[in-house]
C-alpha cells in the first residue's frame, strides 16, 4: 500500500490524470506501469551509476545479470550479450567497484526497475586489484622463489628508496643504526600519487648504475589506503625490480598489504622496522656469537693438538719397535743363512748329476750304435736309388697319359667346334644356352659366342620348326 501511495504521489507530481470515481483517484496497473516506464526512460536515460557488483550470474543466452549495491541500496542490472566485450569479462567479479553507463527501464510485466548497462569500467580499489590479478598472471614466472637473490648477512652499504618526510625513513634509520654501523644511502622519491612508480624505478636504475658498491636496496613506506599504495601495484615496479642486479627488500604498507612490489622483491618485510631488522644484523648478538665461536675454536684446536700429540707418541713407539736398522740386521742374518743353504744345495746337486753322467757314459759305451748306424745307412742308400728309378718311370708314364688326354680333350672342346664355323647362343637375361627357337621371344637380347669374339643381338622374329 505504501509503495502504491508513493506511485500516486509521483503521478500527481508529473500531472498524470486518471479516472475519478466517488471523488477518489484510481489508476489501472497498466496505466501506472506505462507511465513509470515513460518517466524513467525519459528522465534517466544515458546516465552513469557508481556501485559494487553483487549476485553476478550469466544466463544460458549469454546475458549477464547482477546488482549494483551501495550500503542498503541495490539496483538490478543487465548487460545484454551484444554489449558484452572481452575486456568487460576480465573484471566482472563480485565485490569489484565499477562505474556503469546505461539506461534505466521499467518492466511492467514483472513490476521491476532495471539498469540496462552498455559500458562498464572498474574504479578505485576494484581497478587496482583487477590490475594486480592480471599482472600476477602475466609475470608469474618472475615471482618464483628460484629467482630470488640472497640478502647479504653483513652489508657494508645499504640504499633506502622512500620519502624524506615519512615516518618509515625515521623508523628504518633508528632501528638500522642501532643494530649495525654501516653506510646508508637515502634516495628520496614520492611514494604515492601519479608517476610515483616511475621515480622509484628511476631510483633503482640509478643506484645500480652509479652506486655499484651498494649491497642491498630497501624500498619502504608506511601504511595507507589501497589507492595510496597504487604505485606499488604497477607493471613499472615489477620490471624495475626485476632488472636490478642488487638484491631488493620491500617493506610497503601494513602487514596485511601484499603489493606487487612485495611479490617481485627478493625479500618482503611487513614494516619498515622489520626491514631494518632483516637487513641489519644485531651487532651485540654478532659479537656474542663471535666470542662464543672463538672460545669453541680454541677448545677444538686444543683438543686437536692433544689428539695429534697422542698419536705422535704412538708413532714414535711404533717406529722404535719397528726400526729399519733392526729389520736390516734380521734380513742380513737371514740372507747369510739362505746363501749357505743355497751353496750346499748346488754342491749336492752337482755331485748327484756328475755321478749319473758317469753311469750314462758307461752304458753308452757298452751299447755303441756305430755298427747299427752303418747298416742303416746302407739300407737307406739302396732304397734311395730304387725310389729314384721308380719315380722316374712313373713320371714318364704319366707324361704320356697327359699328352693323350690333352689331345682327346681338344677334340671334344666346344671351342674346337667353333673353329669349324659353329657358334654358342646364350640368353642375356637368364644366362642359359639356347638350344631351340621356342626358348626365346621376340625382343629378347642374345649373346653369340664365336671362335674369336662375341655378338650381342636382339631377336626380331621367332620361327619354330623341326631340327634342321
Amino acid at each position: 500500500m505504501v509503495y502504491f501511495n508513493i506511485l500516486v504521489k509521483i503521478l500527481k507530481r508529473f500531472k498524470i490524470f486518471s479516472k475519478v470515481i466517488n471523488n477518489k483517484i484510481y489508476y489501472t496497473v497498466k496505466e501506472v506501469t506505462a507511465n513509470l516506464k515513460d518517466l524513467l526512460e525519459r528522465n534517466f536515460s544515458h546516465i552513469w551509476i557508481e556501485g559494487e557488483i553483487s549476485n553476478l550470474k550469466q544466463s544460458q543466452t549469454g546475458h549477464i545479470y547482477f546488482n549494483l549495491v551501495e550500503e542498503e541500496a541495490s539496483l538490478k542490472c543487465v548487460i545484454f550479450k551484444n554489449h558484452l566485450s572481452e575486456e568487460t569479462k576480465t573484471f566482472l567479479k563480485n565485490g569489484i567497484k565499477v562505474l556503469a553507463f546505461g539506461t534505466l527501464s521499467f518492466y511492467g510485466r514483472s513490476g521491476e526497475c532495471s539498469f540496462i548497462v552498455k559500458r562498464l569500467s572498474p574504479i578505485g580499489k576494484g581497478l587496482i586489484m583487477l590490475k594486480k590479478e592480471i599482472l600476477i598472471k602475466k609475470y608469474a614466472a618472475l615471482f618464483a622463489r628460484e629467482r630470488k637473490k640472497a640478502i647479504p648477512l653483513y652489508p657494508r652499504k645499504v640504499a633506502v628508496i622512500t620519502s624524506l618526510f615519512g615516518a618509515a625513513l625515521k623508523d628504518f634509520l633508528k632501528v638500522g643504526l642501532s643494530r649495525w654501523k654501516t653506510h646508508i644511502l637515502v634516495y628520496p622519491v614520492r611514494v604515492q600519487g601519479e608517476g610515483a612508480e616511475k621515480e622509484i624505478v628511476r631510483a633503482i636504475r640509478d643506484i645500480n648504475l652509479y652506486f655499484q658498491d651498494v649491497e642491498v636496496i630497501v624500498i619502504t613506506r608506511g601504511g595507507g589506503s589501497i589507492e595510496d599504495l597504487a604505485p606499488f601495484y604497477t607493471e613499472d615496479i615489477i620490471l624495475g625490480i626485476k632488472d636490478s642486479k642488487i638484491p631488493v627488500v620491500s617493506a610497503v604498507g601494513h602487514e596485511i598489504d601484499v603489493t606487487l612490489c612485495d611479490l617481485i622483491a627478493d625479500k618482503r618485510c611487513p614494516t619498515p622496522t622489520a626491514a631494518a631488522q632483516e637487513v641489519f644484523p644485531d651487532a651485540s648478538l654478532v659479537k656474542e656469537r663471535l666470542e662464543a665461536l672463538s672460545k669453541k675454536l680454541v677448545k677444538l684446536v686444543s683438543l686437536k693438538i692433544s689428539e695429534k700429540e697422542g698419536r705422535l707418541f704412538e708413532y714414535k713407539l711404533n717406529l722404535e719397535q719397528n726400526s729399519p736398522y733392526k729389520k736390516l740386521q734380521k734380513l742380513e742374518t737371514l740372507l747369510k743363512k739362505l746363501n749357505y743353504q743355497l751353496q750346499m744345495a748346488i754342491k749336492d746337486r752337482l755331485l748327484f748329476e756328475e755321478k749319473n753322467l758317469r753311469k750314462l757314459k758307461e752304458k753308452l759305451n757298452s751299447c755303441s750304435p756305430e755298427a747299427k748306424l752303418k747298416s742303416i745307412l746302407q739300407k737307406i742308400e739302396f732304397w734311395k736309388e730304387k725310389l729314384g728309378y721308380t719315380l722316374q718311370k712313373k713320371l714318364e708314364l704319366e707324361r704320356k697319359r697327359l699328352i693323350h688326354l690333352k689331345t682327346l680333350l681338344f677334340s671334344l672342346s666346344p671351342l674346337n667346334v667353333l673353329e669349324r664355323g659353329y657358334s654358342i647362343v646364350r640368353n642375356v637375361r637368364t644366362g642359359a644356352i639356347v638350344k631351340a627357337s621356342k626358348e626365346v621371344s621376340p625382343g629378347e637380347k642374345l649373346e653369340i659366342l664365336l671362335a674369336r669374339g662375341r655378338l650381342l643381338v636382339k631377336v626380331l622374329e621367332v620361327k619354330n620348326g623341326d631340327k634342321a
